[in-house]
């Protein structure tokens, strides 16, 4: 998780104590950028954000 969590710093993902995050839109449109890519799956790309895979849904609005 602490590699997680350096990636995540390193676009600007803010975390707070209770878990909550706040997600600037430049990651969450990488998100869903990386979810384009031939061959990348939804499961792949939480992982990779340390989401989980339904979340992925909002990032797309």
């Amino acid at each position: 998780m602490c590699a997680t969590n350096s990636f995540l710093k390193s676009l600007g993902v803010e975390t707070y104590p209770s878990g909550h995050r706040r997600w600037p839109d430049e990651a969450k449109a990488l998100a869903v950028l990386m979810s384009l890519e031939a061959g990348a799956t939804v499961n792949a790309v939480a992982e990779r954000f340390g989401i989980l895979p339904q979340s992925t849904l909002g990032m797309a609005t």
